[in-house]
């Protein structure tokens, strides 16, 4: 999808550096052994002047936390103008296909972006806001004359929860790949499309 980017304020081409930087540093030393110092040498500059358009390697976590959001929540803003169908298609090819945007290295950093979050209100609420979003935008999977909007929401957080559980297995799990957890997202979301309310369904 192509999404329209307006001119970026002074800088932003050096943050942007910046925070490759540290992607190819927490790449080779994960998150925790992972320095300023890291950082500066992978993007090719002194280490001050990291400091000057981040304070520490939370900092530019976070702002990686915001992008990979924004990221996901633009993605699935297309989902709007597609049928059912082709809804699902699309959201098992956005969370399920390696490319750019979303690969192990990204995965990973989100991983431990969440993590972060728990102690970090900036980071936590980055996730309560792509969490809702997500959620609501899901929600217009089901939107259809047979389902009511509570029970679309509540559709909307279960097939969400799917989309979190199979990735978070994935991706500590070589066993579990992708192609599986496509697999039981596009079955997850067919049998959620069934208009059966969803206080009747079975309970494990």
């Amino acid at each position: 999808m192509q999404i329209y980017k307006p001119n970026k304020p002074k800088g932003t081409k050096r943050r942007d550096s910046i925070v490759r930087g540290f992607m190819a540093a927490v790449e080779k030393n994960g998150f925790s052994k992972t320095t300023m110092t890291c950082v500066a040498q992978e993007t090719g500059i002194a280490p001050s002047h990291i400091f000057y358009y981040f304070h520490s390697k939370e900092d530019i976590l976070a702002e990686v936390f915001k992008h990979r959001c924004e990221a996901i929540i633009e993605g699935m803003e297309a989902l709007k103008q597609q049928n059912f169908e082709a809804k699902i298609n699309y959201l098992a090819d956005f969370f399920y296909t390696e490319n750019k945007s979303v690969n192990q290295n990204t995965t990973g950093v989100m991983y431990e972006a969440i993590g972060a979050s728990v102690s970090d209100p900036t980071l936590a609420a980055h996730k309560e806001k792509m969490d809702r979003c997500c959620i609501e935008l899901l929600a217009v999977v089901f939107n259809t004359a047979k389902i009511n909007a509570e029970a679309c929401m509540e559709r909307a957080e279960i097939l969400y929860a799917c989309i979190a559980g199979s990735k978070l297995n994935g991706f500590f799990s070589p066993s579990v790949d992708l192609a599986h957890g496509r697999t039981l997202f596009i079955k997850a979301a067919y049998l959620l499309a069934s208009d059966q309310d969803t206080d009747e369904l079975p309970v494990c």
